[in-house]
């Protein structure tokens, strides 16, 4: 990770982004009262936006060394585990059926099917060492991404030949990121799954690729875990250590 700055505004990041945490953990408790579909979706949405909101500040305050060197058409750091809440993979499926026709919905189910074959159970490392790219790229760009999970949204690097040295270790060489860009993700994240828990939802951390290939086989996988079905279930599972 890249050296966080100094003085007043160091001390003041941690606190926008303890702010955003619980804040989304009271409105995601709120919302997911009285569940609905269509609110879980309103929910995860503003989950992403209080992530890209919270994120601009902190960058405001404390800038990284360098410029973020994240954009379109790099998609070095696609390559990995990535793990989502069931909100935020509902929307992603609910961005695919919006946007996609039935022949390129077909593609793609068949496409995650493929990938979900070799990293289904695996954990970091192992599906690091596989460097297989994630099932939503397409020419080397984000497919969903106004839709992609706080998990991506955190993960940014100053250093794009660092990426490319990570993805050619399979992973294992350190990329300069931006502490605090990562933290503001991962705590609106928390506060996600906590506002899940408070209103009584089990607490699910589900590996995308898995959970894309379980939704698209099954066009009610969002009515299902309203009601309480532990339909992600099997993308929670890791049965692989290495």
């Amino acid at each position: 990770m890249s050296a966080p700055g100094k003085g007043r505004s160091a001390t003041s990041a941690p606190d926008i982004i303890d702010r955003a945490a619980l804040t989304q953990r009271k409105d995601m408790a709120k919302s997911m009262a009285r569940p609905s579909l269509a609110e879980t979706l309103k929910m995860a949405r503003r989950a992403l936006s209080r992530a890209d909101r919270t994120i601009k500040k902190v960058i405001k305050q404390v800038p990284p060394p360098s410029p973020i060197q994240c954009r379109a058409g790099c998609p070095w750091c696609c390559h990995i585990r990535v793990t989502a809440s069931p909100p935020e993979v509902l929307l992603i499926l609910n961005f695919i059926n919006e946007k996609y026709d039935a022949e390129e919905k077909a593609a793609l189910r068949h496409k995650v099917a493929n990938i979900d074959h070799f990293t289904r159970g695996r954990d970091g490392d192992g599906r690091a060492r596989l460097r297989l790219p994630c099932p939503l790229l397409k020419d080397s760009s984000c497919a969903v991404h106004p839709v992609r999970p706080l998990s991506c949204r955190g993960v940014v690097s100053t250093d794009v030949g660092a990426c490319i040295r990570s993805y050619e270790s399979r992973m294992e060489e350190p990329v300069p990121q931006h502490k605090y860009q990562y933290d503001a993700a991962n705590r609106v994240g928390y506060g996600l799954h906590a506002g899940l828990l408070d209103s009584g939802f089990g607490l699910e951390d589900v590996e995308l690729n898995a959970g894309l290939a379980i939704g698209l086989d099954d066009d009610r996988v969002g009515a299902r875990w309203l009601r309480g079905e532990e339909v992600f279930a099997p993308a929670t599972w890791i049965v692989e250590s290495g």
